[in-house]
């Protein structure tokens, strides 16, 4: 038994060893990458090579068993504030898919300091200005209550309900809608007292109650009912969006 034992412990030796030596071996070493864009990039990411994001990703040479795909994310979105990485694809033996999008400026927040931060719907920081003023082509200008500090590019400002915003762009991008659009429509949002109140550039004020709950179904609800109104209804009016006796979500204008 005790020879067994011997020659079990190491065959077990032989095969940790084995092991190491293929997971450290330069054939499953990340070589190159290859970037797949799901939008078109239109700053100076247009110009962003495959090795230059491989070089930025912190993972060249790394065995693809052991990759920290986490680690490789944050090193590239550090690089390149504008780069968001959706996804990491291993490709055998030693290669990389890195799935990506240019993240779009969609607020623009107002600061402490009077300063504004263009961000996109996560609210990670693309450009810091000194002026801003809203128009239907640029950034909606979005006031978060009691926000703190100072922030640069890359950062990501952090509020008391994150999700209320990226679910207003994703209430437009599910109806066909694009930031264009949330531009065209949206001058200044303000999340006060439980209520989102939304002003656009038509007059008609949106107001959402209670918008923590169910917000994108809210914002979905807010821009089918503006879209019913007539031309006689712009520059005045406002559409409110709430939770009815029966528990489902209704619009009025008044």
């Amino acid at each position: 038994m005790k020879k067994n034992a011997k020659i079990a412990v190491a065959v077990g030796v032989l095969a940790v060893i084995t092991l190491i030596i293929v997971l450290s071996s330069t054939i499953f070493a990340v070589g190159s990458a290859r970037i797949i864009w799901y939008n078109t990039p239109t700053s100076s990411l247009a110009s962003l090579t495959n090795s230059a994001v491989l070089s930025s990703s912190g993972v060249e040479r790394k065995s693809v068993f052991m990759l920290d795909k986490d680690f490789a994310k944050r090193n590239l979105e550090k690089k390149y504030p504008r780069l968001r990485v959706v996804d990491l694809e291993v490709v055998f033996p030693n290669s990389l898919n890195i799935h990506v999008i240019e993240r779009q400026d969609v607020y623009a927040v107002a600061l402490p300091n009077g300063t504004y931060a263009i961000t996109d719907e996560y609210l990670r920081v693309l450009d810091v200005v000194s002026t801003y003023s809203s128009t239907n082509v640029n950034p909606v200008v979005l006031k978060i209550k009691d926000l703190e500090g100072s922030f640069k590019k890359g950062d990501d400002i952090s509020s008391e309900y994150p999700h209320v915003f990226i679910d207003l762009y994703n209430a437009f991008v599910a109806l066909g809608q694009s930031v264009t659009n949330f531009r065209a429509l949206a001058t200044n949002i303000e999340y006060t007292n439980a209520k989102l109140t939304i002003s656009t550039h038509f007059g008609v004020t949106i107001i959402l109650d209670n918008p923590t709950q169910n917000s994108e179904s809210k914002m979905r609800m807010a821009i089918k009912t503006f879209e019913l109104l007539s031309t006689e209804d712009y520059g005045k009016g406002t559409i409110e969006v709430f939770v009815n006796s029966q528990n489902k979500i209704e619009s009025r204008y008044y």
